[in-house]
């Protein structure tokens, strides 16, 4: 299978890649910047470019694209509301416009930021209602998706791992922990906090299988305190650095929903990895690190 894969200097991207390598698919991948170590075909494009974006999707001819490109700092995406739009949205809307055409199956890669965080243990069909304008471009982004006959939308949450990208929450927690400095992380806001290779693993399986639909893929409801002293206690860490402190005492510029867990009772029925276990996917993080601390050490 011939996959096209957005976004690929970001994390969740770069191990979609490695897992895509892994499953011998052929792999085309979409930077913007950096140019990433990865031995695949590589092409630099601005996705929000219409005709850039179309010609090189009619070239390219893939089975799927798998488009995790976007816009996810979600203060930044408060203070740079043009930017994070065309990110977000009309990048998303130049892959839908070419997928339509030529029938290509489109993953999109959504966020539980499109819920307003009211009630939690969100279901795949429930109305979204974002509360800050990331949630709003990635809502925008699925509504035109949504269009197509042949798509998958994949909302995640707190999405964590090893590898490269920006930070992610457990990262900061492994590099504080590990120097015996304390941390703050906060008991009440609730997520489904998503190790990053075990979602990589449930993207690679929808494009093999075809799958069309809304798909939640994360882990089990748990706030950043929750999270913070699981990792610890799988990490071997000193888990009274970790303070507790409250949504109210964030210098937050975004809006953040109070719980915006997700359910995933229906997508279970169709992937069959083990996404949604923080035991499964702690031990994931543990092994990546301590494989990666060996070859740096080396």
């Amino acid at each position: 299978m011939k996959l096209l894969i957005t976004g690929i200097t970001s994390l969740p991207g770069y191990k979609t890649v490695i897992e895509g390598i892994e499953k011998n698919h052929e792999i085309v991948g979409i930077y913007h910047e950096k140019i990433p170590d990865l031995k695949i075909k590589l092409i630099k494009a601005d996705l929000t470019n219409k005709m850039l974006t179309q010609d090189i999707i009619i070239k390219e001819k893939p089975d799927a694209i798998i488009h995790i490109a976007g816009m996810g700092d979600v203060d930044n995406c408060e203070v740079e509301k043009e930017k994070c739009f065309n990110s977000n949205y009309l990048s998303t809307l130049n892959i839908v416009k070419v997928s339509n055409a030529f029938n290509i199956h489109m993953i999109y890669l959504s966020t539980d930021y499109v819920f307003d965080g009211q009630k939690g243990n969100y279901k795949e069909n429930e109305t979204p209602n974002p509360i800050n304008y990331y949630g709003l471009t990635k809502l925008l982004g699925e509504s035109s998706v949504k269009t197509l006959t042949n798509y998958a939308i994949v909302r995640t949450s707190t999405i964590y791992g090893i590898g490269i990208g920006r930070s992610n929450f457990a990262m900061y927690l492994i590099n504080k922990l590990k120097n015996g400095e304390e941390i703050k992380a906060v008991v009440d806001q609730f997520t489904s906090p998503t190790n990053t290779t075990l979602l990589a693993k449930a993207l690679i399986e929808i494009a093999e299988k075809r799958l069309i639909g809304v798909f939640h893929v994360g882990g089990e409801r748990l706030s950043r305190y929750e999270f913070a002293v699981k990792l610890a206690e799988k990490m071997g860490f000193d888990t009274d650095l970790i303070r507790k402190t409250y949504i109210n005492e964030m210098k937050w510029k975004a809006k953040r929903p109070i719980d915006s867990s997700l359910n995933f009772d229906n997508t279970k029925k169709f992937i069959d990895i083990n996404f949604y276990e923080t035991e499964n996917a702690l031990n994931i993080l543990k092994s990546e690190y301590y494989s990666l601390k060996v070859e740096k050490d080396n």
